[in-house]
């Protein structure tokens, strides 16, 4: 049902006293201004694509000077966040200290590492004759339908950890048995290549959303909002739909981030036994809230070095595509006798329990085209529903090169209940990135490649739009 109110005005009000980082256009410098300052009925910032192009990349539009600014904005970054969703913010410089001064433990002592924001943001999509728009802002946008994204974060290594004797994912490094990460194979425990202070991958994913939840209200494994949430930063930060492209540290003249982040973290699953939690949870974070693509290197032990390249950083955010599957929760898929797969998804997380059952409690909310193949392959998106937050294809006919690059994997079956599966593994090549899914396993599926990420909100998510006029 629409509901049209007047939010601006009234959160304008409400925090006059707020000053966020950005340009000041008094002083013509970057620094704290107030919230008033970039809040009024035209204030957001966004990407728009030209309906008649396929490139990914598109052009900036709105307040560019907010987009300029965005990540210090919303607060992205590193942080420590506890059960109850007090979170403390990182260093920007180095997330094993506290931004406010003192060592930050990334242990679990002080809580889960995070990435996230720590303001509301609002996020808003529309078209006209001839463009595709995205925007976000501080404050609901005028004259179009507005999706509330509570403060929230994701675990900041790009994957989770598990506890092993108490059955909970965690989002810090613990380099013992307990928390013995991949498949928990102990054959490398003492060597330079162990499972220890990994990823957990091979756990059924119904109950690793089970397992986070362990946590707390609203803490959970891969949640569907977190990842469409994500992908939206990325896109219009990078005024790009394809993570994939090559990193430029140019910005361009308006001060913007252009490219993307590259392939993707080294495919180096052989080094590791097999293993695609190849990485350390708190690999990087002495670069802080960092963006750019990094290098780790792993003394061997015998005089020589592993060096894995090519890893993606986000404002801190860790090589999260073309790593780990992360199969979504909240959400899921029912095959029908053509084809299509229908989509259903829960429309608002709360603290009740996630069901990984099935479909039966959630809200159908559209269906991915049928395909022509009489075999699982793998597709690409022309168009994406970018409602309810939760992007799927629209319409097929795309390339690895153009629209959203991201691959889709169509099961090609006429019954049955699937996962989404999102941002695509090591092997995975040029099919990964923000809106890439894979639609062929079930909701319980184990395997090598796939593990979670460790999620929370500290307000309850609602998917829903609402009309500001």
């Amino acid at each position: 049902m629409e509901k049209k109110i007047s939010e601006i005005e009234e959160f304008s009000n409400q925090n006059s006293s707020i000053r966020l980082l950005g340009y000041d256009p008094s002083s013509n410098k970057v620094g704290t201004v107030p919230l008033s300052a970039i809040t009024s009925k035209t204030a957001y910032c966004g990407c728009r694509w030209k309906k008649a192009e396929s490139k990914p990349e598109g052009e900036p539009f709105g307040d560019l000077t907010m987009l300029a600014n965005l990540p210090s904005i919303l607060g992205l970054g590193g942080y420590l966040v506890r059960n109850d969703h007090s979170r403390r913010k990182l260093s920007p410089n180095n997330h094993k200290q506290f931004a406010t001064g003192g060592v930050a433990a990334l242990d679990g002592s002080m809580g889960h590492y995070q990435w996230g924001w720590n303001i509301p943001w609002y996020y808003a999509h529309w078209e006209d004759d001839i463009y595709e728009c995205e925007a976000i802002s501080p404050a609901p946008i005028a004259g179009h339908w507005n999706y509330k994204i509570p403060v929230a974060s994701m675990s900041c290594s790009g994957a989770a950890a598990l506890d092993r004797t108490n059955l909970i994912l965690v989002s810090f490094c613990k380099r013992t048995a307990q928390y013995r990460g991949g498949d928990n194979n102990p054959d490398n425990d003492a060597k330079w290549n162990t499972l220890f202070g990994k990823p957990v991958v091979s756990v059924a994913e119904d109950k690793l959303q089970q397992y986070a939840e362990k946590n707390g209200a609203r803490w959970g494994a891969s949640m569907y909002m977190m990842v469409f949430a994500l992908g939206a930063l990325t896109r219009i930060i990078f005024h790009n739909r394809n993570i994939q492209a090559p990193y430029k540290a140019a910005l361009t003249a308006e001060g913007l981030r252009q490219g993307g982040l590259g392939n993707g973290i080294d495919y180096v699953i052989d080094d590791f036994g097999k293993q695609y939690a190849t990485l350390d949870i708190d690999a990087l974070a002495e670069r802080g809230d960092a963006t750019g693509v990094f290098s780790v290197t792993i003394p061997k032990g015998d005089g020589t070095n592993k060096t894995i390249n090519n890893i993606p950083m986000f404002f801190g955010l860790k090589n999260w595509y073309q790593y780990i599957y992360m199969m979504m929760h909240g959400c899921a898929v029912q095959a029908t006798s053509s084809k299509t797969l229908d989509v259903y998804a829960l429309k608002k997380w709360t603290s009740s329990p996630v069901d990984t059952t099935g479909v039966s409690k959630f809200t159908k909310i559209g269906s991915i085209p049928a395909t022509s193949a009489s075999e699982a392959s793998w597709l690409y998106s022309k168009r994406m529903n970018l409602d309810n937050m939760i992007a799927y294809p629209l319409e097929f006919g795309g390339s690895g090169s153009t629209y959203y690059y991201d691959g889709f994997y169509h099961p090609a079956i006429t019954s049955g209940v699937r996962g989404l599966a999102a941002f695509c593994a090591a092997s995975s090549g040029s099919d990964a990135g923000s809106c890439a899914l894979r639609a062929g396993n079930g909701l319980s599926v184990s395997l090598v490649s796939c593990g979670a990420f460790l999620c929370e909100a500290d307000e309850d998510w609602d998917t829903e739009a609402f009309y500001v006029a």
